[in-house]
Protein backbone atom coordinates (compact mmCIF):
# COMPACT_ATOMS: atom_id res chain seq x y z
CA UNK A 1 0.00 0.00 0.00
CA UNK A 2 1.31 3.14 -0.76
CA UNK A 3 1.75 5.45 1.82
CA UNK A 4 -0.38 8.74 1.75
CA UNK A 5 2.36 12.33 0.87
CA UNK A 6 2.87 14.51 3.48
CA UNK A 7 1.04 18.07 3.41
CA UNK A 8 3.01 21.12 3.97
CA UNK A 9 1.05 23.89 5.85
CA UNK A 10 -2.52 21.62 5.05
CA UNK A 11 -1.28 21.56 0.92
CA UNK A 12 0.26 18.82 -0.58
CA UNK A 13 3.66 19.97 -1.63
CA UNK A 14 5.08 19.62 -5.35
CA UNK A 15 7.41 17.21 -4.28
CA UNK A 16 4.73 14.77 -2.84
CA UNK A 17 2.51 15.42 -5.81
CA UNK A 18 5.42 13.95 -8.06
CA UNK A 19 6.25 11.74 -5.89
CA UNK A 20 2.75 10.50 -6.20
CA UNK A 21 2.78 10.95 -10.06
CA UNK A 22 5.69 8.27 -9.94
CA UNK A 23 3.72 5.87 -8.12
CA UNK A 24 1.10 6.29 -10.57
CA UNK A 25 3.93 6.66 -13.99
CA UNK A 26 5.13 3.22 -12.67
CA UNK A 27 1.80 1.36 -12.10
CA UNK A 28 0.23 2.32 -15.56
CA UNK A 29 2.69 5.13 -17.58
CA UNK A 30 2.68 8.19 -17.69
CA UNK A 31 -1.08 8.69 -19.00
CA UNK A 32 -2.41 7.88 -15.55
CA UNK A 33 -0.36 10.68 -14.07
CA UNK A 34 -2.93 13.22 -15.73
CA UNK A 35 -3.48 16.23 -13.35
CA UNK A 36 -7.17 15.27 -12.90
CA UNK A 37 -5.84 11.78 -11.77
CA UNK A 38 -3.24 12.87 -9.55
CA UNK A 39 -6.19 15.38 -7.89
CA UNK A 40 -8.67 12.75 -7.64
CA UNK A 41 -5.50 10.37 -5.92
CA UNK A 42 -4.71 13.16 -3.57
CA UNK A 43 -8.39 14.65 -2.96
CA UNK A 44 -7.28 18.21 -4.25
CA UNK A 45 -8.93 20.44 -6.97
CA UNK A 46 -7.17 20.16 -10.48
CA UNK A 47 -6.63 23.93 -10.09
CA UNK A 48 -4.47 23.22 -6.84
CA UNK A 49 -2.59 20.47 -8.79
CA UNK A 50 -2.32 22.75 -12.04
CA UNK A 51 -1.17 25.64 -9.95
CA UNK A 52 2.32 23.83 -8.80
CA UNK A 53 3.14 22.73 -12.68
CA UNK A 54 1.31 25.10 -15.31
CA UNK A 55 0.82 22.31 -17.78
CA UNK A 56 0.90 18.47 -18.41
CA UNK A 57 4.04 18.91 -19.92
CA UNK A 58 5.57 20.75 -16.90
CA UNK A 59 4.54 18.13 -14.31
CA UNK A 60 6.00 15.31 -17.29
CA UNK A 61 9.58 17.10 -17.02
CA UNK A 62 9.28 17.29 -13.52
CA UNK A 63 8.69 13.30 -13.03
CA UNK A 64 11.90 12.72 -15.46
CA UNK A 65 13.51 15.11 -12.90
CA UNK A 66 12.76 13.09 -10.07
CA UNK A 67 12.99 9.75 -11.57
CA UNK A 68 16.34 10.48 -12.85
CA UNK A 69 17.60 12.06 -9.49
CA UNK A 70 16.50 9.02 -7.84
CA UNK A 71 18.22 6.59 -10.41
CA UNK A 72 21.43 8.85 -10.16
CA UNK A 73 21.66 8.41 -5.81
CA UNK A 74 20.93 4.37 -6.33
CA UNK A 75 22.60 3.50 -9.20
CA UNK A 76 25.18 5.77 -10.65
CA UNK A 77 26.22 7.86 -7.92
CA UNK A 78 27.13 4.62 -5.72
CA UNK A 79 29.12 3.03 -8.85
CA UNK A 80 31.08 5.85 -9.29
CA UNK A 81 32.86 4.78 -5.67
CA UNK A 82 34.13 1.58 -7.19
CA UNK A 83 37.40 2.04 -8.55
CA UNK A 84 37.45 3.14 -12.90
CA UNK A 85 37.36 -0.01 -15.24
CA UNK A 86 35.56 -3.58 -14.82
CA UNK A 87 34.81 -3.06 -11.42
CA UNK A 88 32.88 0.36 -12.53
CA UNK A 89 31.50 -0.93 -15.14
CA UNK A 90 30.15 -4.13 -13.10
CA UNK A 91 28.72 -1.84 -10.65
CA UNK A 92 26.72 0.25 -12.70
CA UNK A 93 24.90 -2.89 -14.54
CA UNK A 94 24.58 -4.51 -11.19
CA UNK A 95 23.31 -1.28 -9.59
CA UNK A 96 20.57 -0.61 -12.53
CA UNK A 97 19.71 -4.58 -12.17
CA UNK A 98 18.80 -4.29 -8.46
CA UNK A 99 17.25 -0.97 -8.71
CA UNK A 100 14.82 -1.88 -11.41
CA UNK A 101 14.16 -5.25 -9.46
CA UNK A 102 14.51 -4.75 -5.96
CA UNK A 103 13.91 -1.16 -4.88
CA UNK A 104 10.89 -0.17 -3.21
CA UNK A 105 8.53 2.03 -4.76
CA UNK A 106 8.55 3.26 -8.52
CA UNK A 107 11.68 1.75 -10.12
CA UNK A 108 11.52 3.94 -12.90
CA UNK A 109 15.06 3.68 -15.35
CA UNK A 110 15.72 5.76 -18.38
CA UNK A 111 14.54 3.25 -20.72
CA UNK A 112 11.19 2.54 -18.73
CA UNK A 113 8.21 1.87 -21.47
CA UNK A 114 6.06 3.67 -18.12
CA UNK A 115 7.45 7.39 -20.15
CA UNK A 116 5.94 6.18 -23.44
CA UNK A 117 6.04 8.44 -26.78
CA UNK A 118 4.50 12.26 -27.29
CA UNK A 119 6.37 13.82 -23.99
CA UNK A 120 6.30 16.99 -24.95
CA UNK A 121 9.69 19.21 -25.49
CA UNK A 122 10.98 19.98 -22.19
CA UNK A 123 10.31 15.92 -20.77
CA UNK A 124 11.78 14.60 -23.93
CA UNK A 125 15.02 16.23 -23.36
CA UNK A 126 15.51 15.57 -19.71
CA UNK A 127 14.95 12.45 -21.03
CA UNK A 128 17.32 12.33 -23.73
CA UNK A 129 19.64 13.72 -21.02
CA UNK A 130 19.24 10.83 -18.80
CA UNK A 131 19.58 8.35 -21.26
CA UNK A 132 22.58 9.83 -22.71
CA UNK A 133 24.48 10.30 -18.96
CA UNK A 134 23.84 6.98 -18.23
CA UNK A 135 25.29 5.54 -21.82
CA UNK A 136 28.16 7.79 -21.31
CA UNK A 137 28.82 6.52 -17.58
CA UNK A 138 29.07 2.95 -19.07
CA UNK A 139 30.89 3.86 -21.98
CA UNK A 140 32.91 5.79 -19.63
CA UNK A 141 33.96 3.11 -17.47
CA UNK A 142 34.55 0.80 -20.66
CA UNK A 143 37.30 2.82 -21.94
CA UNK A 144 38.98 3.01 -18.71
CA UNK A 145 39.09 -1.11 -18.64
CA UNK A 146 40.55 -0.75 -21.91
CA UNK A 147 43.30 1.28 -21.09
CA UNK A 148 44.09 -0.85 -17.41
CA UNK A 149 43.84 -3.74 -19.77
CA UNK A 150 41.25 -5.32 -18.34
CA UNK A 151 39.52 -5.23 -22.18
CA UNK A 152 41.18 -6.28 -25.13
CA UNK A 153 43.21 -3.48 -26.79
CA UNK A 154 40.97 -3.58 -29.89
CA UNK A 155 37.71 -3.65 -27.62
CA UNK A 156 35.02 -0.73 -28.88
CA UNK A 157 33.99 1.10 -25.44
CA UNK A 158 31.14 2.58 -27.43
CA UNK A 159 29.76 -0.78 -28.72
CA UNK A 160 30.17 -2.57 -25.16
CA UNK A 161 28.52 0.41 -23.63
CA UNK A 162 25.30 -0.31 -26.01
CA UNK A 163 25.61 -3.73 -25.78
CA UNK A 164 25.54 -3.71 -21.61
CA UNK A 165 22.90 -1.48 -21.78
CA UNK A 166 20.37 -3.26 -23.69
CA UNK A 167 21.51 -6.40 -22.16
CA UNK A 168 20.19 -4.71 -18.77
CA UNK A 169 17.18 -3.17 -20.15
CA UNK A 170 16.23 -6.45 -21.74
CA UNK A 171 16.81 -8.03 -18.52
CA UNK A 172 14.66 -5.83 -17.06
CA UNK A 173 11.65 -6.09 -19.24
CA UNK A 174 11.75 -10.17 -18.74
CA UNK A 175 9.77 -8.72 -15.40
CA UNK A 176 6.75 -9.35 -17.51
CA UNK A 177 6.78 -13.42 -17.23
CA UNK A 178 9.35 -13.60 -14.54
CA UNK A 179 10.13 -13.58 -10.87
CA UNK A 180 12.41 -10.67 -9.94
CA UNK A 181 14.60 -12.97 -8.41
CA UNK A 182 14.68 -15.16 -11.63
CA UNK A 183 15.42 -11.70 -13.44
CA UNK A 184 18.35 -10.76 -10.99
CA UNK A 185 20.26 -13.92 -11.15
CA UNK A 186 20.11 -14.30 -15.32
CA UNK A 187 21.00 -10.95 -15.56
CA UNK A 188 23.61 -11.04 -13.49
CA UNK A 189 25.15 -14.21 -15.40
CA UNK A 190 24.44 -12.45 -18.16
CA UNK A 191 26.63 -9.98 -17.49
CA UNK A 192 29.59 -11.66 -16.45
CA UNK A 193 29.44 -13.36 -19.94
CA UNK A 194 29.34 -10.62 -21.21
CA UNK A 195 32.54 -8.72 -19.97
CA UNK A 196 34.38 -11.66 -19.87
CA UNK A 197 33.65 -11.60 -23.80
CA UNK A 198 34.74 -8.05 -23.76
CA UNK A 199 38.14 -8.86 -22.02
CA UNK A 200 39.11 -10.83 -25.04
CA UNK A 201 37.10 -9.52 -27.95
Amino acid sequence: MIAPPQRANGRFSRRAIVERGLDLTAQGGRHRASIGALAGALGMSKSAVHAHFGSKGALDAALVDEAAERFERAVSGPAAAAPPGLARLAALCEGFVVYATDSPGPRLTPSHRAFGRGLGAAAESRLATWTATWRQALEAAAADAVVQGEFAATADPAQAAFELGALVDGAVRALDHTTAADVRQRARRAIDRALVGWSTA
